[in-house]
């Protein structure tokens, strides 16, 4: 589980703190541009501040063990939801991306996995502790 919280906390951070400080970085790789500064801080507090905080909740569980189920939760949820808006609109697009497989690869992953931990630490009593 620590594995996977990891990799979470640095997935989160990474690309947070990359687009919070290059949004722009998002046209060339996911066709999505700022159009003038309103844009552009939109594009920074979605892509960048809330991914920031999702990957400091993950260390806060990596640090706190009876936090761990949920943001395990957290993680499922926020994932679960992007992926869904994902896979919809690639089906009201009718066209699919390299990127879009990826991205929606990563949050279906993340679901999975999230429920099957969430599950272990439900049946172990772990996530009592918090």
């Amino acid at each position: 589980m620590l594995i996977f919280l990891i990799y979470l906390m640095l997935s989160w951070f990474g690309i947070g703190a990359w687009l919070l400080y290059d949004p722009a970085a998002l046209s060339s790789y996911a066709g999505v541009a700022a159009l003038n500064a309103t844009g552009e801080a939109e594009l920074r507090a979605m892509y960048g501040g809330m991914e920031l905080a999702i990957a400091a909740a993950v260390l806060f569980a990596i640090l706190r063990p009876s936090w761990r189920c949920h943001v395990l939760f957290l993680n499922g949820v926020v994932a679960g939801g992007i992926g869904a808006g994902r896979l919809i609109g690639l089906v009201l697009a009718g066209d699919v991306s390299i990127y879009s497989l990826s991205a929606l690869g990563f949050e279906i992953s993340t679901v999975v996995i999230c429920l099957l931990l969430a599950r272990q630490l439900q049946r172990s009593g772990e996530q009592d502790n918090g």
